[in-house]
């Protein structure tokens, strides 16, 4: 099972390393002298949290420590709040494949592997800690 998070630490880490350039223009608005609304700075907020605790967890994962599935479950509504997929990255097939529809099924289906990462991670948990 120590495979199973170390995959998952793996998945974090790219997803992560995809948010990077947004995570760093949301770092970058803290610091403007512009004027937002409570709803906009809440929401920069928790991408920002969600961003960095990527990272955390896929460090916590890859040891692995209890620490990194506690992280990721923290982490299960933000993810699909910004639509932040464990597998996301595979969406950048839709660039080069011309289907009707395409984000749609890509959609459903990173909402079914995310229960399923969300189902092994407590099925581990249950086992290994």
């Amino acid at each position: 099972m120590k495979w199973a998070l170390r995959v998952f630490a793996f998945l974090d880490l790219v997803s992560f390393i995809l948010m990077f350039g947004e995570g760093t223009v949301q770092i970058q608005s803290f610091f403007l002298s512009e004027s937002f609304t409570i709803n906009e700075i809440f929401s920069r907020f928790l991408y920002l949290l969600l961003w960095l605790s990527l990272l955390c967890s896929s460090i916590f994962l890859a040891i692995p420590k209890k620490a990194g599935i506690i992280i990721y479950y923290f982490q299960v509504l933000p993810r699909i709040m910004f639509l932040v997929f464990s597998v996301g990255f595979i969406s950048y097939i839709s660039h080069y494949v011309a289907l009707q529809n395409l984000e749609q099924i890509f959609f459903s289906f990173f909402i079914f592997i995310e229960m399923l990462r969300l189902y092994f991670s407590y099925q581990i948990k249950k086992e290994l800690f």
